[in-house]
């Protein structure tokens, strides 16, 4: 079963058009937007527990968006 990220996910890599009104990049842009307190609370749990090498990674990544600002 696909999760309703990997759906959307799987639409916009199919058509990836930038210039198109609505479709999945707006769909996966409000989807993220409504569990943004989540995310928020999931990245810090992620910092706060010891963390494996590519939980690691996957923060590094979005550290830049959560993490503090110089």
């Amino acid at each position: 079963m696909k999760s309703i990220y990997d759906e959307l996910d799987d639409r916009l890599r199919a058509s990836p058009s930038v210039s198109r009104r609505g479709g999945p990049r707006q769909d996966l842009g409000l989807l993220l937007f409504s569990r943004r307190d989540a995310i928020r609370e999931l990245w810090l749990a992620a910092e706060a527990a010891p963390a494996t090498p590519e939980l690691r990674a996957a923060l590094e990544k979005l550290r830049p968006l959560f993490g503090e600002r110089a």
